[in-house]
């Protein structure tokens, strides 16, 4: 058993209820799934049963927990969404919710930021974090101020942060690598399309595509990086330029945003249907270039599961409740796959 379901004993209903504060009927309600009971009752009864069964210290809290959150600013539809569904869970727990967008890849600006929530009364922040020295020394500067800091999406190897809510990229990254291998089937070239060198996220996706393809399919050889910057613009400039550039060019997996730019310059060159195309996270736009066969995959990563682990492991955190937040699974998703799939 994991930290977060081991029981050290049985407890009684009596019990549960004289510690959240509440009758015993709505203790029952709660336990028995039923209706009529509001959601910071229900937290607080389920709070209460595990701290008694686990021993663990139930920290309360005057008014709500203030929990912060930095997401890079134009970084496409999945970030927009994902800051769509922090404000969906905005109730949960008992806490607030402010989600800020900051400048993406401006590491001092993201730093500054960080830094500044030790003035402002916050209780925990989660962001996407940029590999810098200047965001390491922020995050530090947090722990030294009791201010909790978890990682989303892409994380950074610190001591400092409580956690990371994602996939595992790695992975998502070998996984790339062998359908592109399997899909392609003979010799060529295969380009990468990074985000940039900021985010951890997408050098480990680079790594695992480039190791896959290397071990399992020799024929295919990876160019060097190119890189969109996570805007399409620039995406469809890098693109262009790559064809240009590579005369047997088989497949193109994009680690990061962009997608649109990628996609454009594939149809200017009209060459959608000589290469296969890999980018991540299901979007409006994204289901569209698959169901429309100019995008042959995308590798997704359910952004309304992690804003909720997000919440709930920052809430857990502050109240000395046990949580470990699960790995979230690497979606592979195709157009025949993609009816009743969401972005969520």
């Amino acid at each position: 058993m994991s930290p977060a379901t081991t029981l050290k004993r049985r407890v009684k209903m009596r019990e549960i209820a004289h510690l959240a504060g509440v009758g015993p009927a709505t203790v029952d309600r709660v336990l028995n799934n039923r209706k009529h009971v509001s959601v910071t009752t229900r937290q607080r009864v389920m709070q209460a049963k595990q701290a008694l069964e686990t021993g663990a210290q139930i920290v309360t809290s005057a008014r709500p927990w203030r929990l912060k959150v930095f997401l890079p600013d134009n970084a496409g539809p999945s970030t927009e969404f994902l800051a769509a569904c922090f404000q969906e869970f905005g109730s949960k727990g008992n806490a607030t919710i402010e989600c800020v967008f900051t400048k993406k890849m401006e590491a001092a600006l993201l730093s500054r930021k960080l830094r500044a929530c030790a003035g402002q009364g916050i209780d925990a922040v989660a962001f996407q974090a940029l590999e810098d020295p200047l965001v390491h020394d922020a995050v530090a500067a947090l722990a030294a101020h009791d201010i909790p800091a978890l990682g989303l999406i892409s994380g950074l190897v610190s001591a400092n942060l409580i956690g990371l809510i994602g996939i595992d990229n790695r992975a998502a990254g070998r996984t790339a690598g062998y359908l592109m291998g399997r899909f392609t089937k003979q010799a060529g070239t295969v380009a990468v399309i990074s985000g940039g060198q900021h985010y951890r996220a997408h050098e480990e996706r680079e790594i695992g595509f480039r190791s896959c393809l290397q071990q399992n399919f020799p024929a295919a050889t990876v160019v060097g990086t190119y890189c969109g910057y996570d805007d399409i613009e620039q995406t469809y400039e890098q693109t262009l330029r790559v064809i240009e550039a590579q005369n047997n060019l088989i497949g193109i997996y994009n680690v990061g945003a962009g997608n649109e730019g990628l996609i454009r310059a594939l149809k200017k060159t009209g060459v959608t249907d000589e290469i296969i195309t890999i980018g991540h996270n299901l979007s409006a736009r994204t289901k569209q270039y698959l169901l429309e066969g100019s995008m042959d995959i995308v590798m997704h990563q359910n952004m309304r599961r992690a804003a909720s682990q997000a919440v709930t492991s920052m809430i857990a955190h502050l109240e000395n409740r046990p949580f470990v937040a699960d790995i979230l699974p690497v979606e592979v998703i195709t157009r025949e796959n993609i009816s009743g799939i969401t972005f969520g």
